[in-house]
């Protein structure tokens, strides 16, 4: 049983990856002290989810793309092929992008580019998934079944952080520039 776990766990590392990245996100929120407002939760769930759900998912796709070539390519029923190594390779941009721009002091906007980019990958790679299944009869593991639910689940929560946290940012902007009059403003 503990065998399977773990071949489990690595076989869907992106879905690992996912899972990881909101629970160390959910630790990071249950640790702050005070006041816990929707920017700081959001952008701590944001952050976690592009380390993890992008930076480290893309780091071992490239390893699983390049090192384990054919390993990966018969799993998602393909031949191998130079092409294999050019995605290895791309995932590697990703991830170093995502190494770099997770971090509080980073604008959204260059998360927002991060976000966009990997969902448009993802939403290619669901799509060619079902082109495969449809044109090919390709029903191979890695073809169809999770990987094909994930490619679309995690573009999504990376859409959903991103607006939850530009939806956060822009509420606290407008509280802070245009405060609701007090009460007690016109006693002296």
């Amino acid at each position: 049983m503990i065998a399977s776990t773990i071949s489990a766990l690595i076989g869907n590392y992106m879905t690992t990856c996912l899972v990881i990245g909101l629970v160390i996100g959910l630790i990071h929120t249950l640790r702050l002290r005070g006041r816990r407002d929707s920017k700081r939760v959001s952008e701590l769930f944001l952050n976690s989810y592009i380390l993890w759900a992008i930076g480290v998912a893309e780091a071992v796709n490239f390893v699983m793309h390049s090192v384990f070539g054919n390993f990966a390519a018969a799993t998602i029923g393909w031949a191998q092929s130079p092409f294999q190594l050019e995605l290895a390779f791309a995932s590697l941009g990703i991830a170093v992008m995502a190494f770099i721009l997770h971090g509080p002091k980073t604008q959204l906007r260059a998360k927002v580019a991060l976000v966009a980019a990997t969902a448009v990958f993802a939403f290619g790679a669901a799509g060619g998934h079902v082109y495969q299944m449809v044109a090919n009869h390709d029903y191979s593991v890695n073809n169809t079944g999770l990987l094909l639910v994930m490619d679309i689940v995690i573009a999504a929560v990376g859409i959903a952080l991103v607006a939850w946290h530009a939806v956060s940012i822009r509420r606290q902007d407008t509280v802070l520039a245009d405060p609701a009059p007090s009460a007690l403003a016109g006693i002296r």
